[in-house]
């Protein structure tokens, strides 16, 4: 029983659970598919018959493919930021707030950065017993 010959490599649109060498990576289907899968290279993979490493490994060595895929990466992120300060300014999530602050509004003093945190805590600390004349913080402990 003569079994049927299989072509080298997987189809467009197969899924790649064991990718053959071979398959052709067309600059103008990945074009096409990079925003149709919103940047995701897992589905772009997937949707050639391909592994993702294979996917970037072609976005990476064509530099139109990789200014797109960055550019659409760039857009869902903005989508996402909309979506989130929407969320914190309508929905009351204060802890949304906080990490957006923290992210988006460092320039204006809100930072995550520990050492200036506890730099402001130190100088607190000092203005209090400065205007407070109250016990010396250190001794606090």
């Amino acid at each position: 029983m003569a079994f049927p010959s299989k072509k080298k490599g997987n189809q467009i649109g197969e899924k790649a659970t064991r990718p053959l060498p071979g398959i052709p990576l067309k600059r103008e289907t990945i074009l096409d598919l990079i925003p149709k899968c919103n940047g995701n290279l897992s589905r772009i993979a997937e949707s050639m018959g391909t592994t993702r490493g294979t996917v970037r490994n072609r976005i990476n060595s064509d530099e139109e493919l990789k200014a797109l895929l960055e550019d659409i990466r760039e857009r869902r992120i903005d989508i996402l930021e909309d979506a989130c300060f929407q969320d914190a300014v309508e929905g009351r999530d204060t802890g949304l707030r906080c990490f957006l602050l923290k992210t988006q509004a460092r320039h204006r003093g809100y930072d995550q950065d520990d050492n200036k945190n506890a730099a402001k805590d130190i100088a607190t600390a000092a203005f209090d017993f400065i205007v407070n004349k109250s016990k010396n913080p250190a001794e606090n402990k």
